[in-house]
């Protein structure tokens, strides 16, 4: 099981990123079309409140995955060489944490409710946590198959789970069956997954079990784990806060809020972010094609996530009311304040692999620590005060520890604020100009338009305004539309 490991990001190396890269785009454009289209119609047909439960049922959820996980199936993509006893020691000991986890979180659910009071989220939280174990059958199976560049894969199972997930759950929501409908999306997805994950990799567990093997990537991982249950918090701390604080129907609010802007910010950088662990981690002993190849992803991340995130920005206020209903018109105002967070949303999603594939393991402590610590402080501070407040706090920290984690990443690879910058500034300034010309726009055509033919003219203005700023700001992206022009038209019809 030796990997033809490439130590330049070459011609060859590229390619393959840029064909994984396709994939996932398409993987990401599907799923999280799809997402949001499912996700439009629950928030239409279910209450505030099932919205909010559901949110803090996933903030346990996930905090028990990466615990069951364990940091266990990312070591297969660093693995330079992997032997069965490693994979049957990988796939059986996720197993274990699974099943585990699901019956502590089966033991928890009441106390969670109680904490909440909201008594009814206990037996769809237990259930939910089946999801657990449904998982652990497929994750090493589709490890492998990402080893290999197999992002395709990934591509149609994420579409099928989807596809499958999503019908379920809004035949449910019509059925009246309300939280649960979001409970069976969740396990419906899982199932399908499975499925597709076992069937994308031919190769049979075994019990070449091997303690040694596990005791060292536990050791190895415990930085991860800590890491990312770190980050979980930081990013979802406010919705626990809020549960408790105000009630779950402002949970809703905030959720819907925030889940749209994420949905879009990842819509547009996880699909680099994704091929960049594989990517980086063939390139990380050569400081000055680590730089080019980090340079490469994230000037074309940040060439989609910037002009979305700060559209939708601008136009939220119309937005979310057109397209989610009239009853969450107070989440359009609030996600206007999380648009500002497009320039350390992209920063942050390429720092952190970026770091562990470079095993700067204490940086990563150092700079999740921080930011759980000011993130929990800053949402107490504000909880007071309201959900935008909340919201104000949740940005400010980003900026906040946005200086650390640039600092962190020169440290550990080299690459030096300003290659962050020269690959990021052009989108940025042409984003902020689009910005500019929408909120013009918008206060021109004033009452004049309303609904669905307002929103599609302000967002085709912004689409047109943004290519037309970079373009003629940056000539980089000037001869990169002057080289796909002519790989068109030299391309047979």
């Amino acid at each position: 099981m030796n990997a033809d490991l490439p130590t330049r990001f070459d011609a060859g190396l590229r390619a393959r990123s840029r064909s994984s890269i396709g994939w996932t785009v398409t993987r990401f454009l599907s799923d999280q079309i799809f997402s949001f289209v499912v996700f439009v119609i629950l928030a239409r047909l279910l209450a505030q409140a099932d919205i909010g439960a559901f949110a803090v049922m996933a903030v346990t959820a996930e905090a028990f995955r990466i615990i069951a996980t364990a940091g266990l199936v990312q070591t297969i993509a660093r693995k330079k060489e992997i032997t069965r006893a490693f994979l049957d020691t990988i796939y059986r000991s996720q197993q274990a944490f699974s099943f585990v986890s699901a019956i502590l979180i089966m033991a928890l659910a009441q106390p969670i409710a109680g904490w909440m009071d909201a008594p009814d989220i206990a037996l769809p939280l237990a259930v939910m946590s089946l999801t657990l174990p449904i998982s652990s059958f497929g994750a090493t199976h589709m490890a492998l198959r990402l080893r290999e560049f197999g992002h395709r894969t990934t591509a149609l199972r994420s579409v099928a789970g989807g596809l499958i997930g999503g019908t379920a759950a809004v035949v449910a929501a019509f059925a009246g069956l309300g939280l649960w409908s979001l409970v069976i999306q969740r396990l419906v997805t899982e199932i399908v997954g499975l499925v597709l994950s076992r069937a994308s990799y031919d190769w049979k567990p075994g019990w070449q079990f091997d303690w040694a093997i596990l005791r060292g990537n536990l050791m190895l991982n415990a930085s991860l784990i800590y890491v990312q249950l770190a980050f979980l918090a930081t990013v979802r701390v406010q919705e626990m806060a809020i549960g408790a604080g105000i009630g779950l129907a402002a949970v809703g609010i905030y959720r819907t809020a925030w889940r749209t802007v994420e949905l879009i910010g990842r819509g547009a950088i996880q699909p680099f972010t994704q091929v960049a662990v594989q990517t980086l981690a063939r390139v990380k002993d050569d400081p000055a094609e680590l730089r080019r190849a980090y340079r490469w992803m994230i000037s074309r991340a940040s060439a989609l996530s910037f002009p979305a995130l700060v559209g939708f920005g601008a136009l939220a206020p119309i937005a979310i009311p057109t397209v989610f209903g009239a009853k969450w018109a107070e989440a359009g105002e609030l996600a206007q304040i999380f648009a500002f967070m497009a320039l350390p949303f992209t920063l942050n999603f390429f720092a952190s692999p970026s770091l562990s594939v470079l095993g700067a393991a204490r940086s990563l402590i150092s700079l999740s620590t921080t930011q759980l610590v000011l993130g929990v402080a800053l949402t107490l501070a504000a909880l007071p005060f309201g959900l935008f407040a909340v919201a104000v706090s949740y940005v400010g920290r980003a900026y906040l520890t946005l200086p650390m984690q640039i600092w962190l990443l020169r440290r550990a690879s080299g690459i030096r604020p300003i290659d962050s910058l020269r690959a990021v500034g052009p989108p940025l300034v042409a984003s902020s100009l689009m910005g500019v010309a929408l909120a013009i726009a918008m206060r021109l055509l004033g009452d004049h338009f309303a609904g669905w033919q307002a929103l599609l003219l302000l967002i085709a203005i912004g689409a047109l305004f943004y290519g037309a700023a970079l373009l003629a700001i940056s000539g980089t992206w000037r001869n990169r539309l002057l080289s796909l022009s002519r790989q068109l038209r030299k391309s047979p019809i």
